[in-house]
């Protein structure tokens, strides 16, 4: 009995699901022809040639223009002269920026001076008996002698045996290396070679500083070079005195730069040269990313369409009646959205969208692009 049932239960469940198919089937509607007959509307250019400003894309890093390692050339104790030698702190052009310990070395140099002054007036009888002629300007030269300031110019000489008898008793040999010594003095202060902050730099007084020893970096704000890579197509059009327009992601304003100097060096991992541009803005900060456009002239009877648009490396679909056909063109320059073309008549259409199922030979509708 069981069974008969669940039979009857299927035979009812089949014929329903068929009334439920022939219900929907009809009330479907026919779909409707296309009027134009399968063609696709598309969306095309129209061709006007013309003059095209050449804008090359660039990004870097600021540096600054005037930056300077600095190095201890002496060696001393870092003595207190006003300002701290700390990253940060700004000096003037000319200003001391650290001074170390120099006494024992200056008290060495005042004895070497001494010493050489008492040569030199040990010398005086000498000379007044062999070498009249020289006397007025060997006693003009002693008594200019000051021990405690730099040493004046030994007087100069034409007679060349009295030249040799100075080299005999060392006195150009003292002369020099005295001169030597209060070059190596004036290492003890270090003084600032332009206007500029610290960016790098920690000394206290009391320090010990050696010989060789990095203090810091010290670089002059306002003034920055950036750095841009470019490829070496677009290396071939960029000129010395270029315009550069320039923006920053992180603070609002356009800076204006000139290209300064061009390498002929080729990146061998990235086969690009590298451009330097020269900017100037207190708003500006070394270490700053910059992006912009280098202004290098321009193409005349070119004309400029998106490069999405491209077919492989050289082509666009040419527009003949209503048939799209394979056009070859030439490239004159490649921009990150578009792309520098000749080669194409006034007045002719192109293919003006990205259209995936396009072929050559392609029947089309089209519309023209706004």
């Amino acid at each position: 009995m069981k069974r008969q049932v669940t039979i009857v239960l299927g035979v009812l469940v089949i014929l329903a699901g068929v009334g439920v198919n022939k219900y929907l089937s009809s009330k479907a509607k026919p779909p409707k022809r296309n009027p134009q007959g399968g063609k696709p509307t598309v969306l095309v250019q129209k061709v006007q040639n013309g003059f095209v400003k050449n804008t090359i894309p660039v990004t870097g890093k600021l540096v600054a223009k005037n930056r300077v390692e600095l190095f201890a050339e002496v060696q001393g104790s870092v003595l207190n002269s006003g300002k701290t030698f700390k990253e940060g702190v700004s000096f003037s052009n000319g200003s001391r920026m650290l001074k170390l310990d120099s006494t024992e070395f200056h008290l060495s140099l005042l004895s070497a001076k001494s010493n050489f002054l008492n040569s030199l007036i040990q010398l005086t009888p000498d000379i007044k008996y062999d070498f009249r002629e020289e006397l007025d300007r060997w006693n003009v030269f002693i008594n200019s002698v000051n021990i405690e300031q730099p040493f004046p110019a030994l007087p100069k000489s034409k007679n060349k045996k009295f030249l040799n008898f100075l080299i005999s008793r060392s006195i150009p040999n003292q002369y020099y290396t005295i001169k030597s010594q209060e070059e190596k003095l004036s290492k003890f202060n270090l003084i600032a070679p332009f206007s500029g902050t610290l960016i790098e730099g920690n000394l206290q007084p009391g320090s010990m500083v050696r010989a060789g020893q990095k203090l810091g970096t010290f670089i002059q704000g306002g003034e920055y070079e950036l750095e841009v890579s470019v490829s070496m197509n677009d290396g071939s059009l960029i000129k010395i005195g270029d315009s550069v327009l320039l923006q920053s992601e992180d603070i609002p304003g356009n800076w204006y730069g000139k290209v300064v100097r061009i390498s002929v060096h080729i990146d061998q991992s990235t086969q690009t040269l590298k451009v330097y541009v020269n900017v100037s803005s207190k708003k500006l900060k070394e270490g700053m990313y910059l992006t912009g456009s280098i202004y290098s002239g321009g193409f005349e009877n070119a004309v400029s369409i998106p490069r999405n648009i491209l077919i492989g490396t050289n082509q666009v679909y040419l527009l003949k009646d209503t048939v799209l056909q394979l056009h070859e063109i030439k490239v004159l320059s490649i921009g990150e959205n578009q792309v520098v073309i000749e080669g194409l008549s006034d007045g002719s259409k192109i293919l003006g969208q990205v259209y995936s199922a396009a072929y050559n030979g392609m029947i089309v509708k089209p519309q023209l692009k706004n």
